[in-house]
């Protein structure tokens, strides 16, 4: 699908839209804020959407738009739902605020049908800004908001981002970096480099991955 010509530019995340399979029918966003970017796969894709967050208000906006939200912990929400029945999972940059991304998303499995498909994005910690804030500045300052937001709890490269995927058991079908960086700061070495850095450019990586055994 290309969201070039899609309609999608109107999306919260139109870089994420293009990882959505078409024929998902039933599907579950954890970490969904206040529901727009599901609320975004209902319009385009006529889906059933549920959503789970921890954030009371930002539920209750979420209620307005999707059609069931799940206020509280990711991992206690799974017990309040139905078994063998969405076909995509939603998890865009919430991985990495949770203590056991992989038991977590083994946990899921029951809950998802055989052809089940995960899109997820996560933070890629090797971003060249990143870097070089810990290379030549010898800092490692958290934020409110970023790769080194306050409240994560994991960091990932592109090659942890596999392993986690692999040891939970899922299969990846698609990974790309999203969001590059456009400073000549960055291309310039990278050039020099021949490009073994590449994975440096990007500040987050999507991931389409199947839940099939």
């Amino acid at each position: 699908m290309d969201i070039k010509n899609s309609g999608y530019y109107d999306c919260l995340r139109p870089e994420m839209m293009d990882f959505i399979p078409s024929g998902c029918k039933k599907t579950i966003e954890f970490g969904c804020s206040n529901g727009n970017f599901s609320k975004d796969i209902k319009k385009h894709f006529n889906t059933e959407s549920w959503g789970v967050d921890i954030n009371p208000e930002a539920s209750k906006k979420a209620a307005q738009v999707l059609d069931k939200v799940i206020t509280g912990d990711a991992n206690i929400a799974l017990e309040q739902l139905p078994e063998n029945y969405f076909d995509l999972v939603i998890c865009n940059d919430f991985l990495e605020h949770i203590i056991d991304p992989t038991s977590f998303l083994k946990n899921i499995k029951p809950y998802v049908t055989d052809s089940a498909i995960l899109v997820c994005s996560l933070p890629n910690v090797r971003y060249w800004k990143n870097l070089k804030e810990l290379i030549f500045d010898k800092d490692w300052r958290y934020r409110e908001l970023g790769i080194l937001d306050s409240t994560h709890l994991r960091f990932f490269t592109k090659k942890s981002m596999l392993r986690m995927i692999h040891e939970s058991g899922l299969k990846i079908k698609l990974i790309k970096g999203i969001n590059p960086t456009k400073s000549f700061r960055f291309f310039i070495p990278n050039i020099l480099t021949l490009g073994i850095h590449n994975d440096m450019k990007y500040l987050q990586f999507a991931i389409q991955a199947s839940f099939a055994a």
